[in-house]
């Protein structure tokens, strides 16, 4: 197994060399930036529903929330996958709840994480899915599905997403606005040096070093609230 893994892996990465390489990559990243800036409103849309579906699909979602500060900028680009984060995160929860319960079960119910889980929100829902959304002990879209089998209510559910998603959300955000003008910096048009440089790079440090703290903080709370469910 771990030799395929590293197979498509090596696929992969050839493909992205390959893809670098010959096509018309400039081109593509400023077409999409002029389209999605002609057409802002329906660029929004567009790109909000397929985050959602990107969630329910189970997707990672790195690459989509990065695509919406590239595209919007840090403002309407975080408005973007924090809508999209609830619609999806809400629908999945219902989904879970109501609809694939059997199917999720078999997946997750085995997992220690979960189980330690469904039992800390037995005790404290809001407070567990809160830090559950901070550090992220399963996969984003994965712990949606997860969290509509347990007993937490949907208001708790939803609050706590709201809240504890921003941190993740505004980091990927925000990194995909540092490469905005890509296709500037490709044509050699951009040069970032001196006091410029400085900035970007201490302002790209304080956002991670925030999140990580943020995440640090609440992973020692949740393996406090974990212990406490086991007892």
């Amino acid at each position: 197994m771990n030799t395929i893994r590293a197979l498509l892996l090596a696929l992969l990465l050839l493909a992205l060399v390959l893809s670098a390489i010959f096509l018309p990559v400039e081109q593509l990243i400023s077409g999409i930036q002029k389209w999605a800036a002609e057409n802002a409103s329906t660029a929004f849309v567009v790109v909000t529903a397929g985050i959602i579906l990107g969630t329910l699909l189970l997707l990672p979602l790195s690459l989509m929330l990065g695509l919406a500060g590239f595209l919007f900028g840090l403002a309407l680009g975080f408005a973007s996958v924090w809508i999209a984060g609830l619609v999806a995160s809400t629908a999945a929860f219902w989904i879970g709840r109501r609809v694939a319960r059997p199917w999720i079960a078999r997946r997750i119910q085995q997992k220690p994480v979960f189980i330690a889980i469904d039992r800390a929100v037995r005790r404290k829902g809001f407070l567990v899915v809160l830090l559950s959304r901070l550090v992220m002990l399963l996969p984003y879209p994965m712990l949606n599905y997860s969290l509509g089998l347990t007993s937490v209510s949907l208001r708790d559910y939803a609050l706590a997403t709201a809240i504890g998603s921003i941190p993740a959300f505004f980091l990927f955000v925000y990194l995909g606005t540092t490469v905005s003008d890509i296709a500037a910096v490709i044509n050699g048009d951009i040069h970032l040096e001196g006091m410029e440089l400085l900035i970007a790079i201490a302002a790209l440090t304080a956002v991670t070093g925030l999140v990580l703290l943020i995440v640090r903080i609440a992973g020692k709370v949740l393996r406090e609230e974990l212990a406490a469910a086991r007892e």
